[in-house]
Parts: structure tokens; sequence; C-alpha cells
């Protein structure tokens, strides 16, 4: 087999099913990295507009199954980091 060309491919039809896979491959890995660039909080584009991208997402949630448990209840116990000096949360009392 000389090239992965159209002609090529037609003579050997035992390889369709490999070039299928493979562009089934490239289509998921193309939706997968899209998906995960525009969708994810950990990844940011603009990092002159948004110098601290983190604090966007400090009350948020990013979890696939939550189960039962009520997160919107929950206090982010992470310090506040603004222009390089830490502010201190303070805890909730019980």
């Amino acid at each position: 087999m000389r090239g992965w060309g159209f002609r090529e491919a037609r003579k050997y039809p035992l390889l369709w099913p490999l070039y299928a896979l493979c562009v089934a491959d490239l289509c998921w890995l193309t939706f997968s990295a899209t998906r995960t660039l525009f969708f994810n909080p950990d990844v940011v584009l603009d990092h002159k507009n948004n110098p601290e991208p983190w604090q966007n997402h400090r009350d948020k949630r990013y979890r696939l199954w939550a189960g039962n448990y009520d997160y919107s209840k929950l206090r982010c116990q992470a310090p506040i980091i603004k222009d390089g000096e830490v502010i201190p949360v303070e805890k909730p009392k019980k």
C-alpha cells in the first residue's frame, strides 16, 4: 500500500473499518478538546482581563456526580488571594 489516498483505500476493503475508526477517533478528539476548552473552569483563555480566574469559581461546584448531598449550603474555606495578598476567610461557627 503506497499511501492513504482514496484510490488505494478502494483496493483494500478490509481496511475500511480501520479508516472509519480513525475518522471517528479524530472527531471524538476534536469534540472533547473543544468542550474542555470552552466549558471547563480550569481553562483560562483571557489572562489580561481576568488575572485571578479562580476567584470566579469560588462558590461554584464543578462535579460529575454530587449524589444526594446539597453543596449549595457549603461555604468555600480557601483564602481569598487578591493582588498577591492573602485575605483569610472566617470559619463558620457550628
